[in-house]
């Protein structure tokens, strides 16, 4: 079936208007990652994350850009490198979301990996400071629940009640802090990659769709030589 210039120009273009408003929202989810961290001193990479998926997400609204007036002007070079660079985009995406994968089931934090240990140690007498941390921060208590304590013959420390008061028992946070942070984590990673596999998807279509059109232009210019 003959596809004409024409309209793989427009189907680039398009392309392009799609990539350009995914680039946007993949800016707004960095944006509003690096403003959900919720401990400034200590923020499990996101800070860095939101910064990589910020720069990302500008790089491809530039990209959009690029490969538009590329398309419009018909300028083969230019469309060249536009392919490049999403191909390169797309190599760059699915990194980051091998690496948000890889977090996803990891399990949990170095630092709350040391909590549990300095729990179950029978030597360390006093409350955990960095059990505590994740305690009052995830609202959680012990690895699996408030039973790990009572297991070792240990009373729940105040981070594992609410306002620090457990004094009244229905203060006393349920959940375990393993599941609390896995359900952290994969609450900012199941969007990031749901938005990743979509731009990958729009970048690789565009890169076809792109090539198409660069043998579209070369083949209108050599025929235009031949009949003048």
């Amino acid at each position: 079936m003959y596809i004409s210039k024409r309209t793989y120009k427009i189907i680039v273009i398009i392309l392009n208007v799609i990539c350009a408003i995914l680039g946007s929202v993949l800016t707004w989810f960095g944006s509003w990652l690096y403003k959900s961290i919720d401990d400034e001193k200590f923020d499990h990479g996101e800070k860095l994350a939101s910064i990589v998926i910020m720069t990302l997400g500008g790089v491809l609204i530039f990209t959009a850009i690029y490969g538009t007036l590329a398309s419009v002007f018909e300028l083969s070079n230019m469309l060249i490198s536009f392919a490049v660079l999403l191909i390169a985009l797309l190599v760059m995406q699915i990194v980051l979301v091998s690496i948000s994968y890889t977090a996803l089931n990891n399990g949990v934090s170095k630092r709350l990996e040391k909590g549990f240990d300095e729990l179950w140690d029978p030597l360390h007498l006093k409350p955990s400071e960095n059990l505590s941390f994740y305690e009052e921060w995830l609202q959680c208590c012990g690895k699996n629940s408030p039973e790990d304590y009572y297991l070792l013959d240990k009373y729940p420390p105040t981070s594992c009640c609410k306002d620090h008061n457990c004094i009244k028992i229905h203060n006393l946070y349920k959940d375990g802090c393993a599941d609390k942070y896995r359900d952290y984590v994969k609450s900012k990673v199941e969007k990031f990659n749901i938005l990743s596999w979509v731009i990958i998807a729009t970048e690789f279509i565009g890169s076809i769709f792109s090539c198409l059109l660069i043998d579209s232009i070369r083949n209108y210019r050599d025929l235009r030589r031949f009949y003048s």
